[in-house]
């Protein structure tokens, strides 16, 4: 009997346990939300971004942050970023940073200063022009939403 009484309690708290690390991440919102207006076509990374107003999210600061895109009530898509700097969050205003090159625009980071620097990964063309070239590069304000 007490074997079992033992048994089962070790049980009823490992699922205690359990359900209270999974609950709060259940209702947790998003810990940082904003929208912009994208004034040209743009891509991040296989992502096509029309032009438009667009909002996103972000589930965490740091690397394996995922970011969220939406298009209205539309999900546009989801990015991982490729670098996540911490530590250079100078500037006031958050941006989006993009690139453009050959009539084509690649976002090339996400800055949030009260969070840091998204770095997202370039297209294979864009990576050894870099070095080469000269690049224009063009900034859209973020308004935040939610923090």
């Amino acid at each position: 009997m007490k074997v079992s009484w033992k048994r089962g309690s070790g049980f009823v708290l490992i699922a205690v346990i359990a359900i209270g690390m999974i609950a709060p991440g259940l209702q947790a919102g998003p810990a940082f939300a904003a929208k912009f207006t994208l004034p040209f076509d743009a891509h991040l990374g296989k992502m096509a971004l029309p032009t438009g107003a667009y909002s996103f999210s972000l589930d965490h600061a740091g690397l394996n942050g995922v970011i969220l895109f939406r298009q209205g009530d539309r999900a546009v898509g989801m990015v991982l970023p490729q670098v996540f700097d911490n530590h250079q969050n100078q500037g006031k205003n958050p941006v989006i940073i993009c690139i453009r090159h050959d009539g084509k625009v690649t976002v090339r980071a996400l800055r949030l200063p009260s969070i840091g620097t998204f770095y997202f990964a370039l297209p294979k063309e864009l990576e050894g022009l870099m070095a080469q070239q000269p690049k224009l590069i063009e900034t859209v304000s973020v308004e935040v939403t939610g923090e």
